[in-house]
């Protein structure tokens, strides 16, 4: 068996992997935009693979070489390498930013695009006009070809890279470090595999084990991240809540629970249905996600159950938190797009804790005791 044989083998038996792995995505019961991102990673990751698969039979004489075959694998792997980083980019950028909406994902997608559109119409055109100019006598294609193969794909990846390391350091991005650590770490591996391919030897499948392993590492973050996050809200959820608990420190000074719950949430669900209550708690949620960016990075959010968050704040003053709240949440509804049909209200209720486990629950019957207070009220 010829090296080249052998590397396309690698590479089908990769993409199949993959394509196991995006029918386990598939199943998933969520509709969660970054799976959707994920799904599109893994699917060019896989395309790729098999058009390398390609290139490797033409290079071997499997399928017969000749201008047309050369120039069809090459312009192949060109066009899906580029679609594969942009995939990378939407990818880091999307699902790392819940803030953004319909539109500006659209505009920045179509504005991602425009590169690969332009290089696919003007290779391809070249291609067909000056074949000859491609390649070597050999049928080799020349070193402009490989230039030309990873320049969008660089700037690509590189742009993300660095984007994504500035945000890392940023506090209120903390709950997203791990994916952007992901990000910069599949960068340099990809140009160190690569690299290391092309000098050391062209049919030893390195890039294409580099992309399995960092693939199947980021579905297990991605499945971490389902574990502990509500899918409606994309907040964290009681089973996170848990591992706070437990890694929570002893003897805390001015912690508070504060526990928000909807108002009239049974009657929004009863009259305007099931899909306007959701939408109802999700507007609460970012309400919540945007006080907490104000109140500071160490607060944890979480959807406790139905139409109830919880909040654990560091604070010497519950009272501006609740302040905090209540803004933000006016602020949401004043930016929804669509007008609401019925007044969306929250009853706030807090209380000291003391860092303790022990002691939590009994934090959080007080929280709700005054929480109901202020719904009596209201």
């Amino acid at each position: 068996m010829s090296d080249f044989i052998f590397y396309a083998i690698v590479n089908v038996g990769c993409a199949c992997i993959l394509m196991l792995l995006l029918y386990s995505i598939k199943k998933l019961p969520t509709p969660q935009q970054r799976f959707n991102l994920f799904s599109k990673l893994v699917w060019w990751h896989a395309v790729y693979f098999v058009s390398d698969a390609f290139w490797a039979l033409v290079n071997d004489g499997f399928i017969p070489k000749s201008t047309f075959s050369v120039l069809a694998v090459n312009y192949s792997n060109a066009v899906i390498i580029s679609v594969l980083f942009y995939s990378c980019f939407a990818y880091a950028e999307i699902s790392t930013r819940p803030e953004m909406t319909r539109v500006q994902i659209q505009s920045l997608q179509t504005k991602l695009k425009l590169p690969i559109i332009v290089e696919s119409v003007v290779l391809l055109a070249s291609f067909i006009a000056f074949p000859n100019f491609w390649l070597e006598n050999d049928l080799e294609p020349r070193a402009l070809y490989y230039v030309v193969l990873m320049a969008i794909p660089f700037v690509y990846i590189m742009t993300v890279t660095v984007r994504c390391l500035l945000r890392g350091i940023k506090p209120q991005n903390r709950k997203n470090l791990r994916t952007y650590l992901i990000v910069a770490c599949y960068t340099p591996g990809c140009i160190i595999s690569a690299a290391l391919q092309v000098f050391l030897a062209m049919t030893a499948p390195i890039f294409c084990f580099w992309c399995v392993m960092i693939i199947l590492f980021v579905y297990l973050n991605l499945q971490n991240q389902l574990i502990s996050t509500d899918t409606l809200t994309s907040l964290n959820n009681r089973n996170q809540l848990e591992r706070y608990l437990q890694s929570s420190p002893r003897d805390s000074k001015d912690l508070y629970v504060v526990m928000v719950d909807v108002n009239r949430f049974k009657q929004i669900n009863d009259t305007y249905g099931h899909v306007e209550g959701d939408r109802a708690l999700v507007i609460v949620s970012k309400a919540l996600k945007s006080a907490c960016v104000s109140l500071g990075n160490s607060v944890f959010l979480c959807r406790y159950g139905g139409d109830e968050f919880m909040l654990i704040v560091p604070t010497e003053m519950p009272a501006y938190v609740v302040r905090v709240i209540r803004e933000c949440l006016r602020e949401e509804i004043a930016s929804c797009e669509d007008r609401l049909h019925y007044t969306l209200q929250v009853s706030i209720g807090y209380a000291d804790w003391d860092g303790r486990r022990a002691n939590f629950r009994k934090s959080v019957i007080n929280a709700d005791h005054m929480m109901y207070e202020d719904k009596r009220v209201n």
